[in-house]
């Protein structure tokens, strides 16, 4: 009887280890894979989720330290009340366009980063070089160029033109080094020269940025990929 149990027992315990056995080692390997692959595109997903968000941000900031000057420019009278209106995005009287003045040339040209902003903002990248290259052109020393020479870079990186988008980084960092937008030009040249696979000269771009900036937004975020 003793025997018989035992046979029992060994043919009932071999019968329910057999589905283990039939487990398809090549299977679990791929199904496996796969969720790694969709962990994969869940994390890229998230990371242009974050980087939309900050644009967002930064475009919302920009906007925010515009309008602040627009209101110093209003009370120290350089710009217009007509001016203020035009920018707002009503159209302009036709004695505002034909105006020569000191005011009205200083409202145009406030006008024309406004405008270019907005045309990035909305994706229409080409008319925002234009404003962006006309405003420079006007006002290489304005407080704001260095703001527009970085959002000149972002037009040509938001159209996959990278080597357009290292020169105007670059300019960005060597003639306005002590802009606020300095910052993010570094981190996106490096960017840029990535996607070029020029990974030598991107990690020297983050080594400047970790270096000359260590309290930017910028440069913590460059830490957080490498880590």
């Amino acid at each position: 009887p003793i025997l018989i149990i035992s046979g029992l027992l060994a043919a009932s315990l071999s019968g329910c280890a057999s589905p283990r056995l039939a487990t398809d080692p090549s299977s679990l390997r791929q199904e496996l894979e796969q969720l790694r692959q969709l962990q994969q595109q869940q994390a890229q997903q998230i990371e242009q989720d974050r980087n939309k968000l900050l644009l967002i941000e930064t475009q919302m900031v920009e906007q925010q330290n515009l309008l602040a000057e627009l209101r110093r420019e209003l009370s120290t009278k350089k710009v217009t009340p007509g001016r203020e209106i035009a920018i707002s995005g009503r159209p302009l009287p036709p004695s505002a366009t034909a105006s020569g003045d000191t005011d009205a040339q200083v409202g145009s040209t406030t006008e024309i980063y406004l405008r270019a902003f907005s045309d990035y903002a909305a994706g229409r990248f080409e008319p925002a070089i234009q404003g962006f290259s006309s405003f420079l052109r006007q006002n290489a020393h304005s407080e704001y160029a260095g703001n527009a020479q970085y959002w000149l870079g972002e037009c040509y990186y938001s159209q996959h033109q990278f080597a357009q988008a290292i020169n105007e980084f670059q300019r960005t960092v060597e003639r306005y080094p002590q802009g606020n937008k300095t910052p993010d030009a570094l981190f996106k040249m490096a960017s840029a020269l990535h996607q070029l696979g020029q990974t030598g000269r991107a990690e020297e771009a983050l080594q400047i940025l970790r270096s000359h900036y260590p309290d930017s937004p910028a440069a913590r975020k460059s830490l957080e990929k490498t880590n």
